[in-house]
């Protein structure tokens, strides 16, 4: 396992973030031992006190203690280590951010004002202001991701509505004949749409149960939650715009079909 982690102080990691840990403890955090999520512990079988093998980001095989399990992965990564660890192991040597929490109402802006300017190069940065930038980088990946999906849904789209189509126009002799020896246009078109409503509920049914059993899977190992949450205008959007496509992909041509002669239909070579 390759993993990017972050570098805590052991001194302070129990003050200034809140992993909520579930066992162990931060504090016993120091060079050759680990904290983990509790998400990678389970998918990789680790227990206090078990010796985790990974690699560090430049490649560096270590094999590390467990001290301590932790829920909040998603928000701060499922590997967090000691500066000690690190030390060596990145391109800068140089920490990315610390962590800073003063006491209720004091005043810390002017002495942060002087320890940054002790280190040039560095930033004050307030919460609302980290925060915020984080945020505006989830959701410019959040908007990425949706135009990726869209684009991959209209190509699906498009090659199934043409295959829906070019199948119910292949059909043009076979209604033609139905209707020479004595069916109704009504009757054809009924019969058309009750074969399209039975493989469509086929249809349905099978995609439906492939989608369950790969989001429980995922869901399941990435966050040990079985079931996955879909919104329900997720659900009415995703098996309507199935239902509407099949439907009007095979009505709009048959009725193509149905307003041509039979005779003349007959004539049509598939």
């Amino acid at each position: 396992m390759t993993v990017v982690a972050q570098g805590v102080d052991p001194q302070g990691a129990g003050r200034t973030m809140d992993l909520k840990v579930t066992s162990g403890n931060l504090n016993d955090l120091r060079a050759g031992t680990v904290a983990v999520s509790a998400t990678q512990a389970g998918s990789s079988g680790w227990k206090i006190g078990d010796a985790a093998r990974m690699w560090l980001g430049d490649g560096t095989p270590v094999t590390l203690k467990v001290v301590a399990l932790y829920d909040r992965g998603f928000g701060f990564g499922d590997v967090t280590l000691s500066n000690e660890t690190l030390a060596g192991h990145t391109p800068t040597g140089l920490d990315d951010h610390v962590l800073i929490r003063s006491a209720p109402g004091a005043a810390v802006g002017p002495d942060l004002s002087r320890l940054s300017n002790a280190y040039p190069g560095s930033t004050v940065t307030r919460t609302d202001q980290f925060t915020g930038e984080l945020a505006k980088d989830l959701a410019i990946s959040s908007w990425l991701n949706k135009l990726l999906v869209a684009v991959l849904v209209g190509y699906a789209v498009l090659a199934a509505a043409n295959t829906l189509v070019m199948a119910a126009l292949a059909r043009a002799r076979e209604l033609s004949l139905l209707r020479l020896v004595g069916m109704t246009r009504r009757q054809v078109r009924r019969m058309a749409n009750a074969e399209q409503t039975a493989l469509l509920g086929v249809a349905l049914t099978i995609g439906v149960a492939i989608a369950a059993v790969t989001l429980s899977s995922i869901v399941n190992a990435l966050a040990g939650q079985p079931v996955p949450y879909v919104p329900a205008l997720g659900w009415v959007v995703i098996i309507g715009g199935t239902v509407a496509l099949a439907l009007a992909s095979t009505i709009v041509p048959i009725g193509r079909l149905l307003r041509t002669p039979p005779v003349e239909g007959m004539g049509i070579r598939e």
